[in-house]
C-alpha cells in the first residue's frame, strides 16, 4: 500500500532482463503498474487501451473460446474478463517464460480452469494445434517490432485454419515502425475474408480486424 501511495509522487521502476524481449521495466505510476520494453508499452498502458478498442469492435455474445498469441503481462486477459465479461475459455501462448512469470506474480494472470497459459513459440503452436477458436488475437512483438515470420503467408494460413466458422481475428501492429500488411491482405482477399484496418489507434497502433463467415 505504501508503494502505491508513493507512486503518485515518484514512479517506482523495477528492471527485469529477458532473453527474448531485452530489458523490461515494471513501473508503478499513479497507483497503477505497467510493463514496458525499451521502446514501447507491453501491458496495462496504451497497449491495453488499443486491444480494448479492438475487442469493442466485435460482438462476443457467441464467442466461446479465444486464442491469444502473445500474452505480454496479460492485460488482454484482464480486458476480456473484466471489461467484456467473457467467461469462456482463453488459451494464451507466450514464448518468454520471464513474461509469463511477470504476468503471474505482478498481475495475477495465471492458468486456471478456463485460462490456459502455454510457453511456446506462436509459429510452432499454430502449426500443430487442432483446436478451433471463435476469436484469435495476434499481438506478437519483440520490443516494438512484429517479427517477420509472423507476417508471412505460411503463418497466416495456419492461423486462419484454426478459426471457427463466423470467427474473428485481431492483429495488432504499429504505424511506426510501419508493419507491412500487404501479404496478409492478399491472403485474406484470396480467402474472401472481410477485414478492416484501424490506423493510429491511441495515435500509434495499426489494427487489422478480420471477420470469417464460412459458407458451406
Amino acid at each position: 500500500m505504501l508503494k502505491k501511495i508513493i507512486s503518485y509522487v515518484y514512479p517506482l521502476t523495477k528492471k527485469v532482463q529477458s532473453q527474448f524481449s531485452g530489458k523490461l521495466e515494471l513501473t508503478v505510476m499513479n497507483g497503477r503498474k505497467v510493463l514496458d520494453t525499451l521502446n514501447t508499452n507491453y501491458s496495462y498502458g496504451s497497449l491495453q487501451r488499443v486491444l480494448k478498442y479492438s475487442i469493442d469492435q466485435l460482438d462476443l455474445k457467441e464467442t466461446k473460446n479465444v486464442l491469444i498469441l502473445g500474452l505480454g503481462g496479460g492485460s488482454v486477459v484482464e480486458t476480456l474478463r473484466k471489461d467484456n465479461h467473457f467467461n469462456g475459455k482463453i488459451t494464451a501462448v507466450e514464448i518468454d517464460q520471464v513474461i509469463i512469470d511477470i504476468a503471474d506474480k505482478e498481475f495475477n494472470i495465471k492458468s486456471n480452469n478456463n485460462t490456459d497459459i502455454i510457453c511456446a513459440d506462436a509459429m510452432d503452436f499454430v502449426n500443430n494445434d487442432k483446436e478451433k477458436y471463435d476469436l484469435i488475437i495476434v499481438d506478437l512483438f519483440i520490443d516494438n517490432k512484429v517479427p517477420n515470420k509472423f507476417l508471412k503467408v505460411e503463418f497466416w494460413k495456419s492461423v486462419l485454419d484454426l478459426l471457427d466458422d463466423d470467427g474473428d481475428v485481431i492483429f495488432n501492429t504499429l504505424c511506426h515502425p510501419k508493419t507491412d500488411l500487404t501479404l496478409l491482405k492478399e491472403k485474406l482477399n484470396r480467402r474472401e475474408i472481410n477485414f478492416e484496418i484501424h490506423r493510429y489507434v491511441e495515435k500509434t497502433n495499426k489494427v487489422l480486424i478480420a471477420h470469417y463467415h464460412h459458407v458451406a
